[in-house]
């Protein structure tokens, strides 16, 4: 739930080990209203919240001809500050990552209130006035982004509540700019090329809990030809079934957002992946339908492997990758990009926290 609750596991277990050590429960707070957002300002960071990210995917042609696609995330944890980056090389057919973890301190790692600047070392994203820029860098590959916004900020779930469970802190609050278009550089094996494309940006606070029996959670956000967004989020139970909290957004290519019920959408996976790496068993292919846009897709992963083991900073392992979008809306064939994510498949170990 770019978009989501990867150190959700973590949060839960720092917090259950603070009040073990204390001899208390954590307290359960006030079953939240939905805030009044405002933008730029909520874009920034909100340290009253425990938990915090800012979440980008996105897709890329370079020059030669080379697709990509991108993942760059920063968490902040309390004051602690986390941050995953990864390409995937489509036509290299490699997927290469790096993580970071610091306390928040000046020079080191931050987030500032007020409107969007969040670094970690020499990664950042930061708002300027020709659109949200990107940079970061790891021993196998660069990337360096302009974003400029296509559509305005997505309030997902109740006027940017989303609620992940039952749960007086089984919440977030969540929006979405689901379209930029994107233009820099990415360096790939000493290899610079500018490319063009789009981006999403997820960005999530709260109090970081997850419902009784959450096994994990698959997030689909999908880009298609005719203009239109979708996201959607599945939060499993042990077995796969998805909860009544899962739900999603429809965003047209004009005009207002959409809530999606999950009652209206079918999703099963097609085909499976084994990691290498993990020996999870991740679905490797999926069919959609979202019977109130008339949306009818096959999702089909770019490139097989693209596991992240986070064992430096929020000790997850999951799958997060770009994928293509193939199928018809309202009878009329459609194609697309799409980034996924899926957790839970390869467990952790975070206590209390089993594998479906």
């Amino acid at each position: 739930m770019r978009r989501l609750f990867l150190v959700a596991f973590a949060g839960a277990a720092l917090v259950a080990a603070r009040s073990s050590r204390a001899g208390t429960s954590p307290a359960p707070t006030a079953r939240p209203a939905p805030a009044t957002l405002q933008f730029p300002r909520d874009h920034g960071s909100h340290p009253d919240a425990a938990i915090e990210w800012w979440y980008y995917t996105g897709h890329l042609a370079g020059t030669t001809g080379r697709h990509y696609g991108f993942q760059l995330t920063f968490f902040r944890l309390g004051d602690v500050h986390l941050a995953h980056f990864a390409i995937s090389d489509i036509a290299g057919q490699s997927f290469v990552y790096d993580e970071k973890m610091h306390l928040g301190l000046p020079g080191i790692a931050g987030s500032a209130q007020g409107g969007l600047d969040v670094f970690n070392e020499d990664w950042f994203s930061r708002a300027r006035a020709e659109g949200n820029e990107l940079s970061a860098t790891m021993p196998a590959a660069s990337l360096a982004l302009t974003l400029r916004p296509r559509k305005p900020p997505v309030l997902q779930g109740e006027n940017g509540l989303s609620r992940k469970g039952p749960g007086a802190n089984e919440y977030s609050h969540y929006v979405s700019v689901t379209r930029f278009s994107a233009a820099g550089e990415i360096t790939r094996a000493g290899r610079r090329e500018s490319v063009t494309g789009t981006a999403w940006f997820d960005h999530e606070w709260g109090p970081g809990a997850l419902p009784e029996g959450a096994a994990g959670w698959d997030w689909f956000a999908l880009q298609m030809d005719d203009g239109s967004d979708l996201m959607l989020f599945r939060m499993r139970q042990k077995g796969a079934a998805a909860t009544p909290f899962s739900s999603g957004t429809f965003v047209p290519a004009a005009g207002a957002p959409r809530p999606i019920a999950w009652k209206d959408v079918r999703l099963a996976p097609t085909s499976s992946w084994t990691s290498p790496h993990s020996k999870a068993i991740y679905p490797a292919s999926w069919s959609l339908s979202v019977a109130s846009v008339g949306l009818t897709a096959r999702i089909t992963p770019l490139l097989a492997d693209q596991e992240l083991s986070t064992t430096r900073s929020t000790g997850v392992t999951y799958w997060e990758g770009a994928c293509k979008v193939e199928g018809t809306r309202d009878g009329r064939p459609i194609g697309g990009r799409a980034y996924v994510e899926m957790t839970g498949y390869a467990g952790r170990d975070v206590p209390g926290f089993n594998p479906p």
